[in-house]
């Protein structure tokens, strides 16, 4: 016990002791061998497989070249397999469903050194003695999952804060723990070890990006590719066209299966492939908010990459390896007049670089600033109606309560639904392709929100807050209902929930525009 006590923390077993009991009451059950039976074979399908062994291959690749520098050891082999299984494998199916663009990636690593990453690094840091953890464990996840079921009704509001104040305090007594033995026992927390197993996530999410942005390219291939028409040798031409056409630019496969309809679905060959794609580079180019900031983003990375060779080269050398060293010459150079040389052009460069990577910033801001206020400009209808709307949102849907459900949702619904339609007609080459899916998935939620009271497009609201209550209540007495659930009702409050979801993503999105 004493071993394993030195390698994991009491954390890591306690939850280990419940997940073996777990798994060990599912194995035995019947339910559990059914599910294991349907679920091995996906997971272990050729496809599968071939991709298990790539990632495998190319972590031990990055974990060799950290251990060649030092970074990694042997002690951190619990911290990497605990990084595996709980960040890269669901990275991987969040991957799947989700990276269209760089903006997943970048959003990925930024989610990666935000502050909360450290404060939940100092919280588990230290935990309480292995009884309290084993005890603790199904407590909270007992708490937590009743927590989930209270939230959904309104009728168990007490029950949610009642919860709420719960988990709130476990909280608020782990955190005073932590910085009880942050002040008592510095040393233990501020060491080298410490910081190796601090960065080591972010520095194994950044090496491994390429796994995971040759996964995404791979899905999107995949469902590119299994809706070519046509025979099987122009199926073969086409997919070399795709290739040759997007290449491994995650954004343009996107593009393309988004615009399928206008690509894939309708090429019976590799001709019509071709002229269909010609067509789709020329949309995508017309595209000011994907291509507005393209030279001032190129500007700085040409500057990032000259200041990086500017500064291995100064390193390089003035190293003690000598230039022979490294090229095999057969004549004799003046390896210190050439080091000088070479320090002065590093040097110049070093200087120019930086003062260039400050302007390229500066025009990169300042473009930005530029297309952010003719944005502003064009959006302003819709970001005025979703900060109304987000404002009127409630705790709980309001589907008893028709007068409210019109007032702080129905015309707010009618009014988004409008601008949305507005915009994307009149300034949908100004958006970015994000920022377009996300006025479309909103635009869609409003509209199959509102079908359930409007039939077709009409152009005014048919109600006022007394005649909507007439009208809903009727709906519910006459829809079909058995003891629990009304269907109108239910369906409403379905569609009402996915309409808050995509209100909150929007003003999440286009934070930076309010």
């Amino acid at each position: 016990m004493e071993f394993i006590q030195s390698v994991f923390n009491n954390r890591e077993i306690a939850i280990a002791f419940w997940v073996i009991i777990v798994v060990t009451i599912l194995i035995f059950t019947k339910a559990g061998k059914d599910f294991l039976r349907s679920v091995t074979p996906i997971l272990f399908c050729k496809k599968f497989v071939i991709f298990y062994f790539v990632f495998i291959s190319f972590l031990c690749l990055v974990i060799y070249g950290l251990y060649k520098i030092e970074i990694w050891s042997l002690k951190l082999v619990k911290d990497t397999i605990f990084w595996v299984m709980f960040v890269e494998l669901p990275l991987f199916a969040k991957t799947i469903e989700e990276a269209k663009d760089a903006r997943f990636f970048r959003k990925l690593i930024k989610d990666n050194i935000a502050i909360s990453v450290a404060v939940e690094f100092l919280i588990g840091f230290w935990t309480f003695d292995l009884w309290v953890e084993i005890l603790l464990i199904p407590f909270l996840v007992f708490i937590s999952a009743l927590y989930a079921v209270a939230e959904r009704e309104k009728k168990n509001k007490p029950a949610k804060s009642f919860l709420q104040g719960i988990l709130t305090l476990l909280g608020v007594i782990s955190f005073i723990y932590a910085i009880y033995n942050l002040v008592h026992f510095p040393q233990d927390f501020f060491s080298v070890d410490t910081l190796k197993v601090f960065v080591l996530p972010l520095i194994l999410l950044i090496l491994n990006l390429p796994v995971v942005y040759g996964l995404a390219i791979y899905n999107v291939y995949e469902q590119i590719f299994i809706h070519l028409k046509g025979t099987a040798r122009e199926k073969r031409k086409m997919k070399v066209s795709l290739v040759l056409f997007a290449g491994i630019n995650l954004h343009k496969l996107s593009m393309i299966r988004s615009n399928m309809h206008k690509t894939i679905i309708i090429s019976l060959t590799n001709k019509e492939l071709k002229d269909n794609l010609h067509k789709l580079q020329k949309e995508l180019d017309s595209q000011i908010g994907d291509n507005y900031m393209k030279r001032s983003k190129f500007y700085v990375r040409v500057c990032i990459v000259a200041l990086f060779v500017s500064v291995v080269g100064l390193i390089g050398v003035n190293a003690e390896v000598s230039i022979k060293d490294l090229f095999t010459f057969n004549f004799v150079l003046d390896i210190v007049r050439v080091k000088e040389i070479f320090t002065y052009i590093f040097s110049t460069m070093l200087v120019v670089t930086m003062a260039l990577l400050v302007l390229a910033i500066g025009f990169k801001k300042k473009r930005y600033e530029e297309i952010s206020q003719i944005k502003k400009f064009a959006l302003y209808e819709v970001l005025t109606a979703v900060k109304r709307q987000e404002e009127l949102l409630m705790e709980y849907p309001p589907i008893e309560d028709p007068v409210s459900l019109f007032t702080s949702y129905v015309y707010n619904a009618y009014e988004i639904k409008k601008v949305t339609t507005k915009v994307l007609v009149a300034y949908e080459n100004l958006l970015t392709s994000w920022e377009r899916e996300t006025m479309e998935s909103l635009q869609e939620k409003a509209i199959l929100f509102l079908a359930n009271f409007v039939s077709g497009d009409s152009e005014i609201l048919p109600y006022n807050a007394e005649t909507f209550k007439e009208y809903y209540e009727d709906k519910v007495r006459n829809a079909p209902q058995n003891e629990k659930i009304n269907t109108f009702e239910y369906d409403v409050k379905r569609d009402l929930e996915q309409y808050v979801d995509q209100i909150k993503r929007f003003s999440r999105d286009f934070k930076s525009y309010y």
